[in-house]
């Protein structure tokens, strides 16, 4: 049995950058990517006032409301938490993630946020080596750090993955 995540995206977000991105989470994390489904992202969460929703909202959500777990969500739109500006993604380890494309420039940055927040489902907490696990505040920061995981988290990846439950739908 392999570990497997369930992709799930906005119309919003173009397929093909979907697909790019779901290749770039199995070879980097040596798990199935499955389900490719569509999301709306529910009006319900949107702040007027901010123009942005509230990524902890959709996340809990899709956790609390949904069960579902071991799901990353990507969505075009802009997200924030209350204590910040703006996130470029949001995770609960073992169980989801979510990540906008709002602020991401490059389909690299789309990649590199994509890959550090399935790091988070996986189990990996922020990591202070030259990793793509790194914290990102800006995006000279996100930009900057590589697209890789460092030798720690990897070997971190290798025994979280003996203990992972595989998906049962």
């Amino acid at each position: 049995m392999t570990t497997s995540i369930k992709l799930l995206f906005d119309p919003k977000v173009e397929e093909k950058e979907v697909h790019i991105i779901s290749k770039a989470i199995e070879e980097i994390y040596e798990i199935e990517v499955t389900c490719r489904t569509v999301l709306k992202i529910k009006k319900s969460a949107y702040n007027r006032k901010r123009k942005q929703y509230n990524g902890q909202k959709l996340l809990n959500n899709l956790i609390d409301e949904e069960n579902l777990k071991f799901f990353f969500w990507i969505v075009e739109d802009d997200l924030y938490v209350p204590v910040m500006n703006f996130i470029f993604g949001l995770a609960t380890q073992f169980f989801g993630a979510i990540v906008s494309f709002h602020r991401l420039e490059s389909l690299e940055m789309k990649i590199k946020e994509s890959v550090h927040e399935c790091g988070h489902i996986l189990g990996l907490g922020h990591c202070v080596n030259l990793c793509v696990m790194q914290y990102s505040t800006s995006l000279k920061e996100a930009n900057e750090k590589p697209s890789s995981l460092c030798s720690e988290c990897e070997n971190k990846i290798k025994e979280n993955k003996r203990n992972f439950e595989p998906n049962k739908d």
